[in-house]
């Protein structure tokens, strides 16, 4: 009997390799990257595509116009990347009726990126460094690729060493990956090339753009040296940032207490509070700012003036104090006007400053005092916010702004009541 000739399953590869020359788009410039879809001897299958970076839903969308034209392989190996999702390659899979693997990029993508360099068109005599560095980190913020971004800020960096802008990215991105060091490197280097600058005159602080990379230098090397538990440097920034722009559009002023008082500096702190109410008398009341003034006040021996002020911090932020006296928290799924007053705001304030009450037993005992002494106000607040969280999603409701409006202005009228606030 004639067998039939046994068929090699069809294995495809879905490639990517990122190109390190930027390309222009509109008036702005990206870093390309490659996709190929190829066959078994890495033949291109398709002509390939060039997008500014590796997206997930796009890629599948692209695949799929292919595979319509083409018919699906018994499997598709799909090159790793941190922006895939390998759950939902599985489900892309079971779609076409292909086995899907993700699988490591193999060594020769050096020798591809070599292959495709050509595609990378010439600047022109108009686009100098500087315009492709600046393009770079205005298109490096559209991007979601947290690897891709990274990559786009460094090659601005790379392209231009007086990109400050992009120096500022850079140190952001080490700051929030935890290298603290190497982001105090990157904000000292800014610092010391735009400061001797801006001494010769007076700038309009942040509303000239050209500030901006020094004032968030600055505020960079604050949260830094908070981070590497240093609060007396942390403190010094804080009070440059504020002796150069008086408006403090970086927020050091809610910061800078606090730090004086880790710092044991407790009478710079008293002195810092009696500048803030001179200079900031229209502030919306902050509630980390509130607690520490409640501390300085109760340090001073003003258990009735510290009352107030944590009161205020109690009903600006309604997790800080339970954290603080170790009660249960109020729920989290409730409405919450601002990220001031939510949850995590309240963990990140207990975390780097609690011990300060830890170590001040007449300011916890005042704070435990005035918590029981508002908790049935509290309890109100709560109930309402817990209505305001359901009444969001009763959109179909005729009357859903006029009913809106008038739950935020009760929610706003009774932590006004509490606070003091004009």
């Amino acid at each position: 009997m004639i067998q039939p000739l046994k068929k090699d399953p069809s294995v495809w590869s879905l490639c990517w390799v990122d190109l390190g020359e930027p390309l222009p788009i509109e008036e702005d410039f990206f870093l390309p990257t490659v996709l190929l879809l190829v066959g078994p001897r890495f033949e291109p299958l398709v002509t390939p595509e060039i997008v500014a970076e590796l997206d997930q839903i796009a890629t599948e969308e692209w695949l799929s116009r292919h595979l319509d034209e083409l018919g699906a392989p018994d499997e598709l190996l799909i090159w790793k990347a941190p922006e895939w999702v390998a759950e939902d390659w599985k489900f892309f899979g079971r779609d076409w009726k292909s086995k899907v693997r993700l699988v490591a990029p193999p060594r020769h993508e050096a020798k591809l990126q070599e292959q495709f360099g050509g595609v990378s068109s010439p600047r022109g005599p108009e686009r100098t460094a500087s315009d492709v560095s600046a393009g770079l980190i205005r298109n490096a913020r559209r991007l979601r690729s947290l690897r891709k971004r990274r990559a786009t800020v460094e090659k601005a960096v790379e392209i231009d060493e007086t990109n400050y802008e992009a120096k500022i990215e850079l140190a952001d991105m080490e700051m929030s990956s935890g290298r603290y060091a190497r982001a105090l490197e990157i904000f000292a280097e800014v610092d010391d090339a735009l400061s001797p600058a801006f001494k010769r005159r007076s700038p309009d602080w942040w509303n000239d753009e050209a500030t901006r990379p020094l004032l968030r230098s600055l505020s960079g090397t604050m949260l830094c040296q908070w981070h590497l538990g240093r609060a007396g440097d942390a403190a010094d920034a804080a009070q440059r940032l504020l002796h150069l722009d008086g408006s403090d559009h970086m927020g050091a002023r809610f910061y800078l207490p606090l730090f004086l008082l880790l710092a044991a500096e407790h009478e710079s702190a008293s002195a810092f509070f009696q500048h803030y109410a001179k200079h900031y008398p229209q502030d919306t009341p902050n509630a980390w700012l509130s607690f520490a003034w409640g501390l300085v006040l109760c340090l001073e021996g003003d258990d009735q003036g510290a009352r107030a002020k944590y009161r205020e911090g109690m009903f600006t932020n309604i997790y800080i104090a339970p954290r603080l006296l170790g009660e249960r928290p109020p729920p989290e799924d409730i409405y919450h006007p601002t990220e001031r007053d939510e949850p995590q705001s309240a963990a990140e304030f207990a975390g780097a400053f609690g011990g300060l009450w830890e170590r001040e037993a007449q300011a916890l005992r005042v704070l435990r005092d005035t918590y029981e002494e508002s908790a049935e106000v509290l309890g109100k607040l709560v109930e309402r916010r817990t209505r305001m969280a359901d009444f969001m999603n009763q959109h179909y409701d005729p009357e859903y702004r006029a009913k809106w409006t008038k739950l935020l202005d009760e929610d706003e009228q009774l932590v006004k009541e509490q606070t003091g606030a004009k």
